[in-house]
């Protein structure tokens, strides 16, 4: 399997919560609990499904590991026991998160004994459910972590974790608690987490929410001068937040959830929707093939399970196959009996009743009412039409699932929300050419025509919130959902763009020249560190008293660590163009020395010199092919000379287009969803450039942009109006269109008009003051 790597902005979430655990362990005003222990370090990671949290989390314990002293125990838990299972998956040799955690012991909570928790020369990440441990009353309780073992007379598992003392130092070993889907945090399961005295409780979800006794802790941290509001700008370090939010912008744009939802919403049959559905399926397959996305699409159906389709009253269970009206076996039966669908690719996953004695479902009738005990053999069949009930699996989100057919009749309350949230993962984790694969649609079953705007506007006030980024299109008549894919008319191609860094290649080796060689120990690459004791009265039960101080030293890492994790932060495709196995890259540092800000300093020159040499170069092979586009029918414009029959666009997008049109050229419009992009040389998150416009004019093509007025503040954005190819021919030319008059201190004169941005001979910026729409494209459309 494919070690996954970090995005840039999973990589700065990581480091804030490092960094706030790092600045709260060193604070020696820290309060502390009854006198006994101190408040332990509180952090939410608030993130969209499909933001990568576990990889986030699994990069954090990763790290806090070097700021603590003796090998930690963590102790990851979560509601759903396939949630569990996935997560050890990915954790264990082999696993697509392994390397994050690289040295770690990766075990089930239930296989600890006393040797390995005692064991603190490996650190150790222990993988539970709630309902492991989740009793309120342990002394007389059911659940193995809390009851004495009768085989050895040891102490109870939950009791060992307490205590948690090192073998070879007599200390206790820091414990560090993640709770995965916070949200279904309890109080109680607050207060057994609380005695086991944790150093740092980390949870993350989609959706926070605190709990009581969580609230309590988290009071204590407030008072104390940290803020629970988020900080949406993960690069802050500084403050005193208790909440790391990652900026779901980033999330769209790293490519791991789709550009765009659309939701279908009739009054039509069961069957006429599943016919409507199953042609888009179709038509995605299709593109799949084309694009070679390496994936085909999946469906899933979700309805109500055990009632009558026709009167909403019981079904009965009692009656032979053939004759059942509940909506998962009459959705089987249409996809198998009437649209010929292989039934070994469709799972029924539903608590759906049969009487198995006197009237069985078909053999080839795949059904899994088990719930979590079926789920692992569930996943394992890769299904690619599943039907649930209301209800869907917790831990279910594949990203090749990219239709739903909703029922939302018979008074079904399904939440069509939720519904959305598992189909918004992007497979492939990239954005495809052709917006069909880009894109989440729902086809949704309502009893009456005024259900659906309710549904479609609360949709968009979700997204709008959560997802900006994301675009949300509504249709009512099949027709005009039909009519929002658009063909091209002829086939028109557009240079591919390359970064060329051939001449970066000195400066950047200068750059890691300058990086200092700390393979001989010095004070610089030491770092405090922190010792921790526990002292135990023996023969009278007391429970450990513990205490702590700092140490002159913290744990060592490779300078080869700490470089190329700051490089993948800030601009990740720098890391190629060094060369890693210079010995001076070997020297062991501690993460919290001055060689270590020392690194992390070059890293950003390295990273400088890289952009700064750097330029953007047009390929001869591997051209951009115009494909399709979604448009809204309702809010689209038609226009005579586009590659497209019509377009929806905002006022100045349409004004520019018009005149466009005027010139009588090929042009397109280029959408985000599947367009045509170059790569930004820029250390921000935005990594492509999508110009608004495309036009083919005398063997060159121009990309036009009308809205990037503050683009041609940076130096991406002048690099951007300097494509060459290898010969320094230039193919495509890229002007940017500013409203207003500007100068060529990038400075707004006026408000009338608009400013073409180009770059002169000498390659200075220059930009031409128009004063209408038709002279803005006039010279924007000159060499």
């Amino acid at each position: 399997m494919t070690d996954i790597q970090l995005l840039p902005f999973q990589t700065r979430a990581s480091q804030q919560i490092v960094n706030r655990f790092a600045k709260l362990a060193s604070d020696a005003k820290r309060p502390w609990v009854h006198g006994e222990w101190k408040v332990p370090y509180y952090q939410a990671l608030s993130a969209l499904t499909g933001a990568g949290k576990t990889p986030i989390l699994a990069d954090a314990v990763a790290q806090m590991r070097h700021l603590v002293v003796g090998e930690p125990i963590v102790l990851w838990i979560s509601k759903a026991r396939a949630v569990v299972e996935q997560t050890f998956g990915n954790f264990e040799g082999g696993g697509k998160y392994g390397h994050l955690i690289e040295g770690f012991d990766v075990r089930y909570l239930l296989e600890l004994n006393d040797d390995v928790v005692s064991d603190d020369t490996t650190p150790l990440i222990a993988l539970a459910t709630v309902g492991t441990f989740n009793q309120k009353s342990r002394s007389d309780g059911t659940l193995i972590v809390h009851q004495q073992r009768d085989d050895d007379g040891s102490k109870a598992l939950w009791t060992l974790l307490t205590d948690r003392v090192a073998k070879t130092t007599g200390v206790r070993r820091p414990l560090v608690i993640i709770y995965d889907e916070g949200h279904n945090l309890s109080d109680q399961q607050t207060d057994l987490l609380l005695e086991l005295e944790p150093d740092a409780i980390i949870v993350a979800s989609a959706t926070m929410r605190t709990p009581g006794q969580l609230g309590k802790l988290i009071n204590r941290l407030t008072d104390h001068g940290w803020s629970d509001t988020p900080q949406i700008d993960a690069k802050d370090d500084i403050k005193s937040s208790l909440v790391t939010a990652v900026n779901n912008g980033d999330v769209v744009r790293a490519g791991l959830v789709k550009r765009a939802v659309e939701l279908a919403g009739y009054t039509s049959i069961m069957e006429t929707m599943i016919d409507d559905m199953l042609e888009a399926i179709e038509v995605a397959e299709k593109a799949s093939k084309v694009q070679n996305a390496g994936f085909l699409p999946k469906a899933i159906y979700v309805s109500k399970t055990n009632i009558n389709a026709d009167d909403g009253s019981m079904d009965q269970p009692s009656k032979p196959f053939t004759e059942r009206r509940a909506p998962p076996i009459l959705i089987w039966r249409y996809l198998v009996e009437e649209k010929n669908i292989d039934p070994s690719t469709i799972a029924v996953y539903c608590d759906l009743k049969f009487e198995r004695t006197t009237n069985p479902p078909p053999l080839d009738f795949k059904l899994f009412s088990g719930g979590e005990q079926d789920f692992a053999v569930f996943q394992s069949g890769n299904y690619r039409h599943i039907i649930f009930n209301q209800s869907l699996q917790e831990g279910w989100d594949d990203p090749a699932c990219c239709f739903a057919y909703i029922d939302k009749s018979m008074g079904s309350s399904v939440q069509v929300e939720q519904v959305i949230g598992r189909a918004l993962r992007q497979p492939g984790a990239m954005h495809y050419a052709d917006p069909i694969l880009n894109t989440a649609s729902f086809f949704i079953r309502v009893d009456e025509k005024q259900a659906f705007p309710k549904i479609l506007k609360s949709v968009e006030a979700k997204l709008a919130a959560d997802l900006p980024d994301v675009k949300v299109e509504g249709f009512t008549d099949r027709r005009d959902r039909e009519r929002s894919r658009l063909e091209p008319k002829k086939l028109m191609q557009i240079p591919s763009v390359h970064i060329d860094a051939e001449d970066a290649e000195q400066p950047v080796a200068n750059a890691v020249g300058v990086v200092l060689d700390f393979r001989q120990k010095s004070a610089d690459t030491a770092g405090k560190g922190q010792v921790v004791k526990a002292v135990q009265t023996i023969g009278f039960g007391d429970k450990a008293k513990i205490s702590k101080g700092d140490t002159p030293h913290s744990n060592r890492v490779m300078a080869r660590w700490i470089l190329r994790r700051e490089i993948m932060t800030l601009y990740p495709e720098v890391a190629a163009a060094i060369d890693w196995s210079e010995g001076k890259f070997n020297a062991a540092v501690e993460i919290t020395s001055n060689a270590a800000s020392h690194l992390r300093s070059e890293a950003d020159a390295i990273v400088d010199a890289y952009l700064t040499n750097s330029d953007l170069s047009t390929e001869d092979g591997n051209p951009f092919t115009v494909g399709p586009i979604s448009v809204n029918p309702a809010k689209a414009k038609p226009y005579t000379n586009a590659l497209h029959p019509s377009y929806d666009l905002n006022d100045l997008e349409h004004e520019i287009a018009e005149e466009i049109d005027a010139t009588g050229y090929d042009w397109c419009r280029n959408p985000v969803n599947g367009g045509y992009s170059l790569p930004l040389l820029d250390k921000g998150d935005t990594r492509r450039f999508f110009p608004d416009f495309l036009v083919w004019k005398e063997g060159l093509v121009f990309a036009i942009d009308p809205k990037a007025a503050m683009l041609v503040r940076t130096d991406a954005g002048r690099k951007l109006l300097d494509v060459h190819d290898g010969n320094g021919k230039r193919k495509l030319l890229v002007r940017l269109i500013s409203t207003g008059k500007w100068n060529d201190q990038v400075q707004r004169t006026s408000t009338k008009g608009f400013t073409v941005w180009a770059l002169s001979r000498g390659g200075k910026l220059k930009p031409r003051c128009v004063g209408s729409a038709s002279e803005a494209v006039e010279a924007a459309l000159k060499p």
